[in-house]
């Protein structure tokens, strides 16, 4: 009979001990959601700040591409379809309102007087550029996109 009833407080016992490991998994589970939740948010794209005495087309975006702009590959044509003070390139067909890009340029580059250097070198004729650095990380290249009107 001591068998029978020491194993009765132990089922409420191991009862209590699933649940309680039930609910730190889940909170485990909810834990790590909101950490990725919060690490993904950190990497959105703040936003554009125009660089001081640059033109107005001229921005220094602080995260990721915007619009086509990982894509874009020198010769193809470009819109802006921001605005003067947040560039966000689209690839769109040659013609009015449109940017050819020249050069596409992935090197670090520290300002805009270097990126107009660098587009000079690379692209001769240029009339304006683009840089970008979309993770602001300094394991990853700036890019730089020398245009000129399609």
């Amino acid at each position: 009979m001591d068998d029978e009833t020491g194993s009765t407080p132990s089922r409420p016992l191991r009862a209590l001990l699933r649940w309680l490991g039930a609910a730190a998994a889940i909170a485990g589970i909810v834990g790590v959601v909101f950490q990725v939740i919060e690490w993904a948010g950190s990497r959105a794209t703040p936003a554009a700040e125009t660089s001081a005495g640059a033109s107005p087309t001229v921005v220094t975006p602080t995260a990721r591409a915007n619009g086509d702009e990982q894509f874009v590959r020198a010769g193809q044509c470009v819109r802006n379809t921001g605005d003067a003070a947040r560039v966000v390139y689209a690839i769109a067909p040659c013609g009015p309102g449109t940017w050819r890009v020249l050069a596409r340029i992935e090197q670090a580059v520290v300002d805009e007087a270097q990126a107009d250097a660098v587009c000079e070198a690379q692209a001769p004729g240029f009339m304006d550029y683009h840089y970008s650095n979309w993770t602001k990380r300094s394991d990853y290249l700036d890019v730089v996109f020398c245009v000129a009107p399609a």
